[in-house]
């Protein structure tokens, strides 16, 4: 895992335990799911959950690529913070993002990280619970 994803990862599970919820583990097929995102939205130029011309357009077709059987998903994407921590912070002052991150309906994260060629990072959480 990347120190990016590594840090993402820390930094949600420890707003879930500020929260008094449980950590989220990681899995190595969210993390697939969540790179594929991060690389076509780069590929692509464009920062969309529902990715029209990517070739893994919607969350569930990304799922199936990495062979994840779920029974409950989530995403948050962000584009342009410096670090992982800023995109975090972002994410904890979107009511939308900050319920997927709070979520008790998964269990599971991956975290996918890509830099277009002007530099700007695309990062991606996963969530999940699989079946």
């Amino acid at each position: 895992m990347s120190a990016i994803a590594s840090t993402i990862v820390q930094l949600t599970n420890a707003e879930r335990s500020n929260a008094g919820l449980p950590a989220l583990k990681t899995s190595s097929q969210l993390m697939e799911a969540a790179q594929l995102h991060a690389d076509q939205m780069v590929r692509l130029g464009r920062l969309e959950h529902v990715l029209s011309g990517g070739q893994y357009p919607r969350p569930e077709d990304r799922l199936a690529a990495a062979g994840y059987q779920w029974s409950a998903y989530a995403e948050n994407i962000a584009m342009g913070q410096s670090t992982a921590a800023a995109a975090m912070d972002s994410w904890m002052h979107s009511s939308g993002h900050r319920a997927n991150i709070l979520s008790t309906s998964v269990t599971e994260i991956g975290i996918g990280f890509a830099r277009d060629s002007a530099g700007r990072p695309y990062y991606v959480q996963v969530f999940g619970r699989p079946r």
